[in-house]
């Protein structure tokens, strides 16, 4: 079977789905929608949906349970991945000084300290397991379509082993939800890493008849790095999108505060991009200045350095389930995206954005200006953009922020482009050999 359009079947039946974070063994929503939307929306189109993935600290279903009806999951035993979950389940979201925060503070040194010594990643020591559980799998159930979702990047190379295996018996799918050497997070520091690392991504790229990815930019980094590869035919821009229909618009709440919801995960870590603390510092400014806000986060706030009780504003919650989460998300005046790292921010479009849009509410992107999403918010005048690597002038536009509508959020055509369905559809007409 060909992905160019010479298929001896209509549809890819059979697939398999390979990704290292899948429900319940996943802290956020955000790690694991895309790979579980798109095995129901390719189920529901008739695919026999294999999911191939790995054990870890139970976070639950996150309101993703009904999804996961007629999908046929197989766990492998990951002990590093559940030791390091576990440990921050045990974290949360303890004030600085605690001995949680002390050894969150430490769990981060050596994290960092290994994953340098790890090429591409932590995935790396799971990788022969994968590749001997996905290999069986094929052989007894007839898989004739893989595909990969990273990171971690590592499971690239699980694909890349079983194309060299397997060859035309199978059509492989690389997709791509961040970079891997194109991006300031993921690829190594040093020059001989470097070059591993990018010969490990080029092992796999070679061999992939579809690459799939969630945003432009990242595309085109691979096409910088890897010239020769001549990846322009087998590219494909698959956004994450929204799943369901959007909700009506409604108006958000009387609060006198203006409410700023934010859902997922953050931390205070100066050399991480989830980077809370300048944010909090922007909005303690702007209430000086006379405006009040009340910061609600839903979900795993891990602080080593700072305090949160000494920002009286900032309200802490527990996760929300997904299917519960747009009811809140409703209520608020705007809903955050936080980005810190300019290095890293080029190609991000976190899946948030996409939820914020099927809510109908004004979104209030934290972030440096290259960011893909504030390019989207501008563009399309879906909320306001504020500059994180300018905290005084995020707080200048926090002092006039104030409840208004956003017309781009009524329109029920622009809203409905961004819904995961008509995404996906772009991957299965490509499998089915159309066009």
């Amino acid at each position: 079977m060909r992905l160019n359009g010479l298929s001896d079947l209509p549809v890819p039946r059979k697939v398999l789905i390979i990704c290292q974070y899948f429900v319940p063994y996943a802290a956020s929503v955000g790690g694991v929608a895309r790979v579980v939307h798109l095995a129901r929306y390719l189920k529901d189109q008739g695919c026999e949906v294999n999911v191939l993935t790995s054990d870890g600290a139970d976070f639950g279903d996150l309101g993703l349970g009904e999804l996961l009806t007629g999908l046929g999951v197989t766990y492998l035993r990951d002990p590093l991945k559940r030791s390091v979950q576990n440990s921050l389940m045990r974290v949360g979201h303890r004030p600085a000084g605690s001995a949680s925060s002390v050894w969150l503070s430490r769990l981060r040194v050596v994290k960092r300290v290994v994953s340098s010594l790890l090429i591409p990643d932590l995935g790396l020591f799971m990788v022969p397991k994968y590749y001997r559980a996905a290999a069986a799998l094929i052989e007894s159930r007839g898989i004739d379509t893989v595909i990969i979702s990273t990171p971690a990047h590592s499971m690239q190379l699980v694909g890349g082993l079983l194309k060299r295996k397997f060859d035309d018996r199978v059509e492989l799918v690389a997709d791509y939800r961040d970079s891997w050497n194109g991006s300031a997070i993921f690829a190594p520091k040093g020059a001989l890493t470097s070059m591993i690392s990018r010969r490990l991504e080029r092992f796999s790229l070679k061999r992939a008849d579809l690459i799939t990815f969630a945003s432009q930019p990242m595309f085109a980094k691979m096409n910088h790095l890897f010239p020769d590869l001549r990846l322009e035919n087998k590219g494909l821009l698959m956004m994450n999108g929204y799943a369901g229909e959007p909700f009506p618009v409604r108006g958000a709440s009387n609060s006198a505060d203006l409410r700023i919801g934010y859902f997922g995960m953050a931390d205070d870590d100066e050399k991480g991009y989830r980077n809370v603390e300048p944010l909090l510092h922007a909005i303690a400014g702007a209430i000086k200045d006379g405006i009040a806000i009340r910061l609600c986060f839903y979900g795993s706030l891990r602080l080593s350095r700072i305090d949160i009780r000494d920002f009286q504003f900032v309200e802490v919650n527990a996760s929300v389930a997904h299917d519960e989460v747009f009811k809140i998300m409703q209520g608020m005046h705007y809903l955050l995206i936080l980005h810190t790292d300019p290095a890293s921010s080029d190609e991000v479009i976190t899946g948030k954005l996409f939820d914020y849009i099927k809510a109908r509410r004004p979104i209030l992107c934290f972030s440096p200006e290259n960011t893909e999403a504030a390019r989207l918010v501008k563009r399309w005048q879906l909320g306001e953009w504020l500059d994180s690597q300018a905290p005084e002038c995020a707080s200048q536009a926090l002092s006039s922020l104030r409840s208004r509508d956003y017309p781009a959020l009524h329109d029920d055509e622009l809203v409905l482009s961004f819904a995961r369905n008509g995404q996906y559809r772009k991957l299965y007409e490509r499998l089915r050999g159309v066009a």
